[in-house]
């Protein structure tokens, strides 16, 4: 599928047919699609499990489910992907070996000063990199453990944008939704084998729509002028309509929520699975 057509089929689905069971080869093209996936420093602190839903004993399954309230969606999807974000991934001594590694496969320019000696020097003494090269003796040097969490969280929600537009790809419905309520996250770390020390993340659903795959249309978003600046802040970055026409034409942009019939497609779906209509 075209990239842009991608990123505007993209729709949060809460509702999956619990009947129809997602191929493994599916699930590891998603996987290796976020293996790839950008990160500053190279850390991947990203970790996953992958839990079919179905292959769970009724005991596991139903009090991962309760953790989470029970909520709709996470009953149905036919396979929860369990997203942790690894601290350790985002110490300063993984972030100097990571870079060096950038330097010798040709990815850091030398031209800009990245070299072993210069990387660990600023890493490990706080030595003033060389004009050219990040200011890392700033940003890694004693950088406290808490600061390794968020790091690591931060770069783990990046690249499941592009898990779920991965997803997206394969025909597939995906959401991410809470792991379990905050007084729980510790048991499912016990369920799952997660280590201590990662921060949990997000579950991401997956499995096919039972709704429409649009979910009535395109969510809202805030004007584009009060999102982008051009220059300094406050100046909207023009909006050319002509450009607008086309990303209409290709698939981006699409119609807006809700769609004419989307609230008595709710109502069904409701009846489906034995919800309240509201």
């Amino acid at each position: 599928m075209d990239f842009l057509k991608v990123v505007g089929d993209r729709r949060t689905i809460r509702w999956f047919k619990t009947w129809e069971q997602v191929p493994e080869e599916k699930i590891q093209r998603i996987l290796e699609a976020v293996r790839l996936s950008t990160c500053p420093g190279n850390l991947q602190p990203w970790r996953a499990v992958v839990v079919y839903r179905d292959e769970l004993d009724q005991a596991t399954r139903e009090e991962l489910l309760a953790v989470d309230n029970w909520q709709g969606g996470h009953t149905q999807a036919p396979v929860w992907i369990y997203w942790y974000a690894d601290p350790g991934a985002a110490r300063p001594e993984n972030f100097a070996a990571r870079t060096v590694e950038l330097v010798e496969v040709g990815a850091l320019p030398r031209a800009y000063g990245w070299n072993a000696d210069t990387i660990k020097s600023a890493i490990e003494e706080a030595v003033e990199t060389p004009e050219g090269m990040a200011s890392i003796q700033e940003l890694i040097h004693g950088l406290p453990e808490e600061l390794s969490v968020a790091v690591a969280i931060s770069e783990t929600v990046g690249a499941l944008g592009l898990s779920v537009l991965a997803a997206v790809n394969e025909g597939l419905g995906t959401a991410l939704n809470m792991i379990a309520r905050p007084t729980k996250q510790a048991r499912v770390k016990e369920i799952l084998g997660v280590p201590e020390r990662c921060a949990p993340v997000w579950c991401q659903l997956v499995g096919y729509p039972a709704e429409d795959s649009k979910a009535g249309g395109q969510r809202p978003r805030d004007p584009f002028g009060e999102l982008f600046f051009k220059g300094t802040w406050g100046q909207p970055f023009p909006r050319d309509e002509g450009v607008v026409d086309d990303l209409r034409a290709e698939g981006l942009l699409q119609d807006s929520a809700p769609g004419a019939s989307r609230f008595e497609e709710l109502k069904n779906l409701a009846r489906m699975y034995g919800y309240p209509e509201g």
